[in-house]
Order: C-alpha cells, then sequence, then structure tokens
C-alpha cells in the first residue's frame, strides 16, 4: 500500500507533466484554416474537412473554427485510390467563348496567353499567367458537379464514371458552366456553340420546360436545371425532399425583399414542389461573379468586414442583405451565392439568389417553437465566426437602419406574403412570429 508521502509525490509528478503538456500547448504556434490552405494549394473549404476529418495531427477546434498547428504537413489526398487522371496527353486550350486565352499541358499546367482577356478572367487568374496542375484541379473543382451533391451517384452513372474524378467530369462536360463562357477545347478550331450542344446531347439528359424549349444541365434536374419560363433566363428548382418547404421559402423571400426595399432575384412558383429563380443579366454580354473570387490568402473572421473590405461601394447593399437574411432566418449564405455583375467594364451587386433555405425550411416543430420564442440565442450564423444577430448590431452601430431598409410592414402584409408562397401549419405560424418578431429587434436598435 502507497504511503501517504508517496502518493502525493505521484499526484505531483502527474501535475507537473500535465502542466508541461499544457505549456507546450500554450506555446505552440497556430494557423487558422484559410493560412493553411493558402500554404497547401488547396482551398480552406477542403483544410476545414481535413480537420473534421481527423487527418490534420494537432488541430483544436474553437466554436466554428480550427487552429492548425503551423509546422503541420499537408495531408495525402486520399479521396480516390487511382492515380489523378489527366484529361489528354496532349496540349488542350483554355478559351473564352471562341478565343484562346491558354494552353493546357499534359500534366494541367495551365500557360496564360491574355491573363486580363476581361474583367472576370482577371478575378480567375489575379495577373497569374501560369496555374499549377494544384491550382486547375482546384479552379475545376468549383466549376463542375459537386461530390457533395445527394444525386451525385446518378449524375456519375449518367457520365459513366464509377467514382468521382474532377478531371474526368471536366473532360466530360469540357468545363462548361452556365455563370460565364470559359471552358477546354482539345484543338484551336473548335467552337463554343457546337460543343455545348454535344456536351448536352450526349452527356445530359434533355428535357422539355414550360415553353417547349430543350433544357439540359450538368449540375443534374432533379434538382436544379437550367431554363425558360415566361421568356425569362434562369433556374427551375425542385423541393430537395417531401418534408422541407425550401419552394415556398423561396418566394416567401424574394416576396418579403420586394416590400423591405432589398433587390433580390425573382422567384415564381411553377407548380408544387417546383420554383422558377429569374437570372437577372444578359448571358450574351454579362458576367455574374462570385465573392470568392476576391479574396485571395486570408481573410479575417468577419465576414462583414471582409466582403466591404474587398468592395467598399457595396456597403449599404451587403447591410441589406445582412438584414435580410437575418429577418428571414437565412442558413446558406456564402461567398458562392453573393455576387457582383459585370457590364461593359462596369460592376454593380447583384440581386441576391438561393433564398430557399430559410424560414425554418427543414426544422421541427419544437425548434420553431423555441427559435420564435428567443429569435437571437436561434439566430443563424454567417460566415466563420458570429450570427447575423451580432452583424445586425454591427451595422446599427453604423448607421440608422431604416435608411437602410422598410420596416413598415404590417402583419397582415406577411400574412398574406407567407399564404401566397403556399406556408401551412407549424412553419407557417413560425414564419410569421419569426419575421415579426426580428422586425422588431430591428426596429428597437
Amino acid at each position: 500500500m502507497l504511503t501517504l508521502f508517496r502518493f502525493c509525490v505521484i499526484i505531483l509528478e502527474m501535475s507537473k507533466s500535465q502542466a508541461s503538456k499544457r505549456m507546450d500547448v500554450f506555446c505552440m504556434n497556430y494557423i487558422a484554416a484559410r493560412q493553411a490552405a493558402k500554404l497547401w494549394g488547396i482551398s480552406d473549404r477542403r483544410v476545414r474537412v481535413l480537420c473534421a476529418e481527423g487527418k490534420i495531427h494537432g488541430v483544436i477546434k474553437e466554436g466554428k473554427s480550427y487552429k492548425i498547428p503551423a509546422d503541420a504537413k499537408k495531408p495525402k489526398d486520399g479521396r480516390s485510390k487511382k492515380k489523378i487522371s489527366t484529361i489528354t496527353d496532349n496540349t488542350r486550350y483554355l478559351k473564352w467563348n471562341d478565343d484562346v486565352i491558354g494552353h493546357i499541358d499534359g500534366k494541367n499546367a495551365v500557360t496564360f496567353l491574355v491573363p486580363d482577356h476581361n474583367e472576370v478572367i482577371s478575378l480567375y487568374t489575379l495577373g497569374e499567367k501560369h496555374w499549377s496542375p494544384e491550382q486547375f484541379i482546384e479552379f475545376l473543382s468549383e466549376r463542375v458537379v459537386s461530390r457533395d451533391r445527394r444525386d451525385i451517384e446518378k449524375i456519375l452513372f449518367r457520365c459513366g464514371l464509377s467514382h468521382y474524378d474532377v478531371l474526368r467530369i471536366a473532360e466530360i462536360t469540357r468545363g462548361i458552366h452556365p455563370k460565364d463562357l470559359l471552358w477546354i477545347a482539345y484543338n484551336e478550331n473548335e467552337k463554343l456553340e457546337n460543343i455545348m450542344t454535344n456536351v448536352f446531347q450526349s452527356v445530359f439528359r434533355q428535357h422539355i420546360d414550360l415553353v417547349g424549349d430543350s433544357i439540359d444541365t450538368p449540375e443534374g434536374y432533379n434538382v436544379k436545371r437550367y431554363g425558360v419560363h415566361d421568356g425569362r433566363y434562369g433556374i427551375y428548382k425542385q423541393r430537395i425532399n417531401p418534408l422541407v418547404t425550401d419552394v415556398e421559402s423561396e418566394v416567401a423571400v424574394y416576396l418579403l425583399s420586394q416590400k423591405l426595399g432589398v433587390p433580390c432575384c425573382p422567384a415564381y412558383r411553377t407548380d408544387k414542389d417546383t420554383i422558377f429563380s429569374e437570372f437577372l443579366y444578359d448571358f450574351s454580354r454579362e458576367y455574374v461573379v462570385h465573392f470568392r473570387r476576391f479574396f485571395e490568402g486570408s481573410r479575417s473572421e468577419n465576414e462583414y468586414q471582409n466582403l466591404i473590405g474587398v468592395r467598399p461601394q457595396y456597403k449599404d447593399d451587403v447591410a441589406r442583405m445582412i438584414l435580410l437574411d437575418f429577418i428571414t432566418r437565412q442558413d446558406d449564405r456564402h461567398l458562392s451565392n453573393i455576387a457582383i455583375k459585370m457590364s461593359d467594364r462596369q460592376e454593380s451587386f447583384y440581386p441576391l439568389y438561393d433564398n430557399g433555405r430559410s424560414l425554418f425550411y427543414e426544422d421541427t416543430e419544437e425548434i420553431v417553437e423555441k427559435a420564435v420564442k428567443n429569435p437571437i440565442t436561434y439566430m443563424t450564423s454567417f460566415g466563420y465566426s458570429g450570427t447575423y444577430w451580432d452583424y445586425v448590431q454591427e451595422i446599427a452601430a453604423e448607421r440608422d437602419i431604416k435608411l437602410l431598409i422598410n420596416l413598415d410592414i404590417s402583419e397582415d402584409d406577411v400574412t398574406a406574403i407567407l399564404k401566397e408562397s403556399g406556408f401551412a401549419g407549424y412553419r407557417y405560424d413560425g414564419a410569421l412570429k419569426w419575421i415579426m418578431n426580428t422586425m422588431q429587434l430591428v426596429t428597437e436598435l
């Protein structure tokens, strides 16, 4: 049996050891996910995934952020056991419409002939004349269908693939995306018009929209497809699943935005489970650029300051967006669904879009009941840290919110909007109470 003295000595030694370990942790240098992303040449989103999967040694999670040891090594990419494929052994061409702007070699390195061909290309290249294969693959991964889609297996099957491979998908789709005129050509004589038709007809199922035009999409038609409605070009979005109200929310946010005076892309109900979200730009001569393209390297934890830091001329627009998102309990605002419109060498803040994931679109009756009683506690987050309520207070401290949006909206107005949008049951009751409560909070600031 241990004597009391010996027991105390053991405890003291253990305490010293634990204190030493705590001191080691305290003295260790850490970096944020965005800094690691810059060092390793991958996206900060990929870094956060690696942290969440436990593939980076020594990571500490604080709230929604990760602290990564400064000397941590980039994990090997184990997402595919197969060797990364190359699109072809020959030189390919990166084209904007039918103009060659760069060469792609057999190892997927890119040399830009015209890195400043236009405003959009300049945003992509950031003045660089060369992309490494890793940079090119990262660029393609943001264009092709996401591996996180719910229907990714069906889409891969339609592409003739058994596993997710960014380069193979880019080979099949030629990297075509509706947001711009950039694509991959196999020879200098290929024309975008012909290749786009061939890709859509050979790979993606053809459908007919409400006015008889063909509709194809590299993103899968069962959730989102591009098409025309009443002579307007946009996206058809189907309900994510029968238990959510994303269709109703998309329409309701648009109708409410009109009352509040916040520019928003029109959203129309076309049937019980489908809405049409209209594009508000001329695809033939204007371009929409997501805000993620404006950031290179690290950015602060304050997303509001990040946005107005890169585009200070849109401070009021960003503030209006945050206020609308606060009032509608937006749960999916990120740098890929905030954009500017490029037109004739001029730019403007693009009206808000992708508003379906709001107004308790997937929440249970229990959560809704708790949230409407305490909106501040149940407020959604924006960016790496902070809730919408935090940012609304920051905006209110800077200026008079009543000069930004119209808060003179009655409960009857909101009731009419929710009923027109198709809300019913506890989500109707919850959405009504939430909107009225949050508008009151803003009014009192």
